[in-house]
């Protein structure tokens, strides 16, 4: 069987599907009005048929990029960010991989199936409004279908208080999950955490949907000086203009330096 690695932000989705088909329905009566009315009233359900017309566009379009991104886009996105973190640090295959926030196994599995005798360790609080039906249960279960589940472990915890020694891990990720921490401070938190259990001259990967320039911004006084931007391309930025900049997905990749990182906090 094929990994399941669910859907991302499952009521965003079904919000805009639902705007675009009732736009659709309320576009094809007022344009029936039109046609069977005339004067004023004629001219009052074109422009409610247009307005409409637009609504539906919109929420069908962004709705079924949220679905082929969820579906391929992410898989896509997924083998990119590992070969840039490769870039960076080539692996031997014996790391210890942390993905922060790791969901149904996305880039958990995706890291897993480039090591040998490592270990690819998955946290997460598990809420299902942030992706559908999302648990351990399913991490596990994606392991098992991409042939990995000897390589991977999954464990329960907050982003901002890793259960985990300080330098325990050669490379960390983070894919779509800091954003959901509504505040600043606990999202530097976050990104201290991550590098408190980062090795030096390990490998961060954090991949989001907003907040990139703060995200660099932070590891820049952090210590990072091997700070590098995936920008996500045509598809990013079309997405980004069509959401009122509210999601574009980008990724940092930027490697410790051998002295470890200092806490701005």
């Amino acid at each position: 069987m094929k990994p399941d690695y669910g859907i991302d932000a499952p009521g965003v989705r079904r919000g805009m599907l639902a705007v675009g088909a009732g736009g659709a329905i309320l576009a094809a009566a007022a344009a029936a009005a039109a046609y069977t009315t005339s004067g004023t009233l004629s001219t009052v359900a074109t422009v409610i048929a247009a307005v409409a017309g637009v609504a539906a566009a919109y929420g069908l379009g962004i709705g079924a990029y949220m679905t082929y991104g969820s579906r391929v886009g992410k898989l896509r996105t997924r083998e990119r960010l590992l070969d840039l973190a490769q870039t960076l640090a080539p692996w031997t295959g014996r790391e210890m991989v942390l993905d922060v926030g790791c969901g149904r196994g996305l880039m958990l599995v995706g890291a897993a199936r480039r090591l040998t005798t490592g270990t690819a360790v998955g946290i997460d609080l598990w809420r299902a409004e942030d992706q559908a039906h999302n648990s351990p249960e399913a991490a596990h279960e994606n392991a098992q279908r991409e042939g990995v589940a000897e390589r991977v472990r999954v464990e329960t915890g907050d982003a901002r208080k890793l259960p985990f020694p300080s330098a325990s891990f050669d490379v960390v990720m983070s894919h779509w999950v800091v954003h959901n921490l509504p505040d600043a401070s606990d999202r530097a938190l976050a990104l201290d955490e991550m590098l408190r259990v980062l090795r030096p001259g390990g490998v961060l990967v954090l991949a989001d949907i907003a907040n990139h320039s703060a995200y660099r911004e932070h590891l820049a006084a952090c210590g990072l000086a091997d700070i590098r931007t995936y920008s996500g391309g045509v598809e990013s930025r079309i997405i980004g203009v069509l959401s009122g900049g509210s999601f574009r997905p980008q990724a940092i990749v930027a490697r410790l330096g051998g002295s470890g990182a200092r806490s701005s906090v």
